[in-house]
Formats: structure tokens, C-alpha cells, sequence
């Protein structure tokens, strides 16, 4: 085997070929961040180099029948996973008619507003215009191009009607036996991909997932004490303002001074009887000699 091709690593997954024509597919998986790490597959939630992340397959059809080189049209279009899954489900379920055909208009628009702009087509017919059983009842059409890119309300983009300008156009036809391989070799590494992201992903989201939960609830608990101290703070002011005990100690002071009072009241009371009473014994004393002298 030659050593050049040995040393050349590719992502591509599959590829079927006939005389003039070519389709392959193209491994462009990417994981989802840690904070999706459920979904697995990247959905746009994350950047780089200014671009939203997708996790796609990439799909190119290439037509050589006027020559190689320069001459050789190559047009692709990105797949999400689900799509490619779905399309097998078609073959699977052995639909005799299916179309199926999407079209996007992404990246920066230039001076002239124009983006680029992608076009990609499925079907399947059993006869062809003239009735008779076809081949290879499967064409697959890929149209690269550009349009003018409109924004919606919602933060989405879409493209204008009929600003489509053509700059790509290729086909293949396929019998269902190589359409079949395609896709399910792209299904099987698509499944596997999953599964050799998956542990890790979970593993690590499941540990973000759940320090974040015990962050919040430790937050809501530490508010919750705080809200207890206050209302208890404000339940021990309430007290202390509206205790009956408090007027009631300023009462019994008041009470005892008076009360002291009162006693100091008797007792002058008393002092001034007794020299009223010795005062009128001094007179009675006075008067008796008198009298006895007189006698």
C-alpha cells in the first residue's frame, strides 16, 4: 500500500462512486457543551471563531463528467444526525415515492447582503416520466449558491424569495442497495460516536449538574437562616416594646416611694402627737400648784 495514502488521515465516513459521479460523507460530529452535556450533540450554545458550533455530516456530491481539476464540480450540504437517521428510516420502511428537500443561508452577509446559501434535495420514484421501473429510483441534488439573508423576529434567519443566485449545481442517482450502505455506515458511526462521547460527557455534566445544585440549595439555606434571624430580631423589638413587666417594675418603684413616703407621714405623725401630749402636760403642771396655793 503506498505510503502517502497510509500517512493521509480523512473524516470521511463512507462514499459511493459510479462512472462520472461521486457522494461521500463526512464526519463533522461535535459534543455539546457542559451545560447541555444531556443532548449530547452541539445545537449552536457555544462559538467559535465568531461561528455557532453544530454538531452536522457533511455531505458532497461531486460531478466529473466533463473532466477533473478545475472542471471537477464538487457542491456540499451539511446534515444534522437526526436527518441522516431519518432518511434511513425511508429505505428501512420500504417507501416506493419519498421527497424530502431543505435549505439554509448562514455566515456574513457581503456588501451586497448576499450569504451563503445551500440547497439539498432527496427522492425517490419508482418509474420514471415514461412508466418504466428505474435503476436507480434515487436522486439526491445538492445546489451551492448564495441569497440575501433576512432575519425573522425570533432571532432566526431565513432567505429571501427569489434571491437565490446558482453558483453550484451537481446529482447523483443511486440504486437502494448503495443508498442504503451510505447511510447506514453513517447511522452506525453516528451510534458509536455517542457512544464513546457519552461517558465522559455524563460524567462530567452529572458531577457540574449536581455542585450546582448543592451550591443553590446551600444559597437558599443560608436565606432562609437570615430571614429567621431577622424575623426573630424583629419579634424580640415587638416584646421588649410592648412587655407589660416593664411598666409594671416602673409602677412598683413608683408604689414603694410612695409607700416610703407614707410611713415618713405616720411617723411625724406620731412625733408630733407625743409634744402636743407633753405640751399639755406641762400646762396641767403648771396649773396645779396654782390651785393648791389658793386652797
Amino acid at each position: 500500500m503506498n505510503q502517502n495514502y497510509q500517512a493521509n488521515v480523512t473524516p470521511q465516513i463512507c462514499k459511493v462512486q459510479t462512472d462520472r459521479k461521486l457522494i461521500a460523507v463526512y464526519d463533522h460530529l461535535r459534543p455539546a457543551a457542559l451545560t447541555h452535556y444531556a443532548q449530547l450533540h452541539a445545537k449552536g450554545e457555544y462559538k467559535e471563531n465568531d461561528r455557532k458550533i453544530h454538531s452536522l455530516i457533511k455531505v458532497t456530491i461531486q460531478d466529473y463528467t466533463n473532466g477533473t481539476g478545475d472542471k471537477n464540480i464538487i457542491a456540499q450540504f451539511n446534515l444534522a444526525p437526526e436527518q441522516v437517521q431519518f432518511i434511513l428510516t425511508r429505505i428501512t420502511a420500504g417507501f416506493q415515492e419519498f421527497e424530502w428537500s431543505q435549505s439554509k443561508i448562514f455566515g456574513t452577509p457581503d456588501a451586497q447582503g448576499y450569504a451563503t446559501a445551500q440547497q439539498f434535495s432527496i427522492s425517490r420514484h419508482a418509474n420514471d416520466s415514461s412508466g418504466r421501473p428505474m435503476k436507480s429510483p434515487w436522486r439526491l441534488q445538492i445546489v451551492n449558491g448564495k441569497g440575501v439573508k433576512v432575519h425573522n423576529q425570533k432571532g432566526g434567519a431565513y432567505m429571501k424569495s427569489g434571491s437565490f443566485i446558482m453558483e453550484k449545481n451537481t446529482f447523483i442517482q443511486l440504486m437502494d442497495m448503495d443508498l442504503y450502505m451510505l447511510l447506514k455506515r453513517t447511522d452506525s458511526y453516528i451510534t458509536n460516536w455517542e457512544a464513546y462521547v457519552a461517558p465522559s460527557m455524563m460524567t462530567n455534566g452529572k458531577q457540574a449538574y449536581e455542585k450546582q445544585q448543592m451550591e443553590w440549595q446551600a444559597q437558599n439555606q443560608s436565606g432562609t437562616a437570615q430571614n429567621q434571624n431577622a424575623s426573630y430580631q424583629v419579634q424580640e423589638q415587638n416584646q421588649t416594646q410592648s412587655s407589660p413587666y416593664q411598666g409594671q417594675s416602673q409602677n412598683q418603684a413608683q408604689n414603694m416611694q410612695y409607700q416610703e413616703q407614707f410611713q415618713n407621714y405616720v411617723q411625724n405623725g406620731q412625733y408630733q402627737g407625743q409634744v402636743q401630749g407633753y405640751g399639755q402636760n406641762a400646762q396641767y403642771q403648771e396649773s396645779a400648784p396654782a390651785n393648791s396655793y389658793a386652797a
